[in-house]
């Protein structure tokens, strides 16, 4: 099998894929390729969308409504947060507070606090707590790798 990488400046990337027969091999590829597409349906003030969710950094429940988080931007979403854990905690999103599910690919560092919380430092530059609930769960994870999570 060959593999030809081409980077682009402009368009749409794309992966084609060439064969002679299905192998395993062949739907492996596919099916990882296809799981980095989970979009959520989420709405803002210019109404309703849809949102990549790799783009959301962390998940937020403010007075019984939840809300997606990324980088420029808040949505509201119309799931709980334990559905949204459900849903997505393959895809690295984890409960982190009560009130809160963060996506640990977008953690840039961490910071031990007191009473063994930790302090998480996105990718945007903002910071979140980790509660001690959650702050050793969220160890393990980490250490084991984020791909194992139940």
């Amino acid at each position: 099998m060959k593999l030809r990488l081409e980077k682009i400046v402009d368009g749409e990337e794309e992966v084609l894929i060439r064969y002679h027969q299905m192998n395993v091999t062949v739907q492996a590829i596919s099916d990882l390729l296809s799981q980095g597409q989970d979009r959520l349906a989420v709405s803002d003030e210019e109404g309703k969308r849809y949102l990549d969710v790799e783009a959301v950094l962390y998940f937020e429940s403010i007075d019984g409504k939840s809300f997606a988080y990324t980088q420029d931007a808040v949505y509201q979403v119309n799931q709980t947060l334990k559905d949204l854990v459900y849903a997505y905690g393959k895809k690295g999103f984890f409960r982190s507070a009560k009130a809160m599910v963060i996506n640990i690919y977008r953690i840039a560092s961490f910071k031990s606090q007191a009473f063994g919380r930790l302090q998480a430092t996105l990718d945007n530059g903002e910071e979140v707590l980790i509660s001690r609930k959650y702050a050793a769960a969220l160890r393990q994870i980490l250490e084991e790798g984020a791909g194992n999570e139940d």
